[in-house]
């Protein structure tokens, strides 16, 4: 944790090395010109005073801030030192396998021509794609920025059992520490604004599957203060852009490496596992289809077993998936009508890599929107000519 405080200097000057900041450091240069050891270590010196000034921090100018007393600004450190410490980061995965980068996109996308507003994202992909690992990693990686916090967990989950009242509750008591007992949703909207509006929040709903969930928890962007980031999870693209979210995530499957480095970790402990088996891990990895939980899942199942069994697993797993893997991605399919069902039960059990056309004949004309459900929902995926992957 970094809390940089720039008393009676401007940043500007420790970055670029102006001012006394830069006459002092002129001088130490002059000072070890002869010296090459010291040189060096002035160089350092400056490049980690650069890096410094472009971390965020408090600056206190005794001419310019007249009116601001320095016991406040020190208690406004000291609380948001104190808030930073009293969190605790969430669990995200025992392996962090291909993480790293997609944590760096998602930060890009919410830095992205937001400036001082509050930014809306959406991180949406196919269940078992890692969107809630992807979501609690960007958590860690940028709350400490921030105010007020709040991860609400299986949005989905919770409010089909709690209701939205629920949740709205939840929000208010994990960023500001609100109880409060709220008799009905418009009610709880018109608290969330009344007290978060002024606040600078990171809000993240997980699993979101209804459009009313984002009515009711995440409104609009009036509702919480400036630079405040809202990042909402869910399989269904088409509920971002009905709630106005332009600026949007996929997640995708992990590529071959990831997929290979996932599995022996799993499987093996170990990243490094002798070439004998390559084809029966190779046979694994096919089969999960860089999908992180189905390579989680079956490296687990198979962890620990004679690698002359696994032949038969996989045999079996070809037939009959894990139920792991079929409970999380029947979550989708349940969520379609019976016409969605059987045209996509119908794309299930074609050929690999044939065209929509070849099936056309059996649709009315409401194909087109029931295919575009499916692609928004990630069940299926188009290639630009037509063909379904």
């Amino acid at each position: 944790m970094v809390c940089w405080s720039f008393y009676s200097v401007d940043p500007s000057n420790v970055r670029h090395q102006k001012g006394s900041c830069g006459k002092a450091l002129a001088e130490h240069e002059k000072k070890f010109q002869n010296n090459e050891k010291n040189m060096e270590r002035l160089c350092r010196w400056k490049i980690a005073l650069n890096q410094a000034a472009n971390i965020a921090g408090y600056h206190f100018n005794i001419g310019s801030d007249m009116n601001e007393y320095e016991h406040t600004l020190i208690g406004d450190i000291v609380q948001v030192v104190s808030n930073k410490m009293k969190r605790t980061p969430l669990h995200v995965v025992d392996y962090p396998v291909g993480l790293k980068s997609r944590v760096s996109n998602v930060n890009s996308l919410l830095n992205e021509a937001c400036n001082d507003e509050v930014c809306m994202i959406g991180i949406h992909g196919t269940g078992g794609i890692g969107k809630s690992t992807l979501a609690r990693a960007v958590y860690n990686f940028i709350a400490d920025q921030f105010e007020c916090l709040c991860f609400l967990h299986n949005v989905r989950e919770n409010s089909a059992k709690h209701g939205l009242k629920h949740l709205q509750e939840q929000l208010l008591y994990k960023t500001i520490r609100l109880k409060v007992k709220i008799g009905g949703v418009s009610e709880g909207i018109g608290i969330i604004k009344e007290r978060l509006r002024r606040k600078k929040v990171l809000l993240i709903l997980d699993d979101v599957d209804e459009l009313k969930q984002l009515k009711f928890l995440a409104g609009g962007f009036d509702w919480f203060g400036r630079n405040s980031r809202v990042i909402i999870i869910t399989r269904d693209k088409s509920l971002l852009t009905c709630h106005g979210i332009e600026r949007i995530y996929e997640v995708e499957g992990l590529n071959h490496g990831e997929s290979l480095e996932l599995f022996k970790q799993v499987a093996f402990k170990t990243k490094k596992v002798d070439s004998i088996n390559d084809d029966i891990v190779n046979r694994a990895i096919s089969y999960a289809s860089g999908l992180p939980l189905a390579i989680d899942v079956i490296g687990s199942n198979l962890a620990g077993t004679p690698i002359a069994e696994w032949e038969s697993t996989l045999d079996k797993y070809k037939r009959i998936p894990p139920d792991d893997i079929q409970n999380i991605l029947k979550v989708s399919f349940d969520g379609l009508d019976e016409e969605q069902k059987n045209l996509f039960l119908d794309i299930a059990c074609f050929f690999k890599g044939f065209h929509l056309g070849q099936i056309r004949a059996n649709y009315d004309h409401c194909m087109k929107h029931d295919v575009g459900v499916l692609v928004d929902k990630s069940l299926i995926k188009i290639h630009q000519f037509g063909d379904v992957i």
